[in-house]
């Protein structure tokens, strides 16, 4: 039934950036070592989703039996979902309290790469934000996300089309990240 419902389930993300950006800052607040690649991930989750994770048919799979199977308990604090535009219809769902409560790993994956194939991508989204976002660095930072910093990586990832990147080191050693993006639609109907 979930899947007949689901199978008309296009998105297209419709916050705006500033919306978009007092809910990140305001999120970004619990995560002290985020820098400036961690936002970028943040932005390009909220804006394009989950796509690029998606290059064939065995990939998903074969990344989440892996990271599965190596995941440690939940930190008391780390929520299961986290969302990561204002409205909810894009989320990000950690692994670790997912997997601690007895979650479904088929059904995430499911989830995951429904989500990926039903995002309809515009890259005009994430560079508007990306800018936004330079913009109110020029006013004032956010912890370690700088507007120096988001110059050097604008100038990186500009040339190259603004490709998904991975989080910092200082984010990856603090926080260990293991999550998957899904649409908010998607994570409501039971997953």
């Amino acid at each position: 039934m979930i899947s007949t419902l689901l199978l008309a389930i296009s998105f297209v993300p419709s916050s705006g950036s500033s919306d978009l950006l007092d809910h990140a800052f305001a999120q970004w607040k619990a995560t002290p070592e985020m820098r400036i690649e961690d936002a970028y991930k943040w932005l390009f989750h909220a804006t394009l989703g989950g796509e690029h994770a998606v290059q064939d048919v065995n990939s998903p799979r074969n990344w989440m039996d892996s990271e599965w199977a190596s995941l440690e308990l939940s930190e008391q604090d780390e929520p299961e979902v986290v969302k990561l535009t204002p409205d909810g219809s894009v989320l990000r769902v950690n692994l670790r309290p997912y997997k601690d409560r007895g979650g479904n790993k088929e059904m995430l994956l499911w989830a995951f790469v429904f989500s990926a194939e039903r995002f309809k991508a515009n890259k005009s989204v994430f560079r508007n934000a990306w800018n936004n976002l330079g913009d109110r660095l020029s006013v004032a930072s956010q912890g370690h996300v700088t507007r120096k910093e988001w110059q050097r990586l604008d100038e990186e990832t500009h040339a190259l089309g603004y490709p998904a990147i991975h989080h910092s080191r200082q984010y990856e050693q603090k926080y260990k990240p293991a999550y998957r993006v899904v649409l908010g639609e998607i994570w409501s109907a039971g997953i």
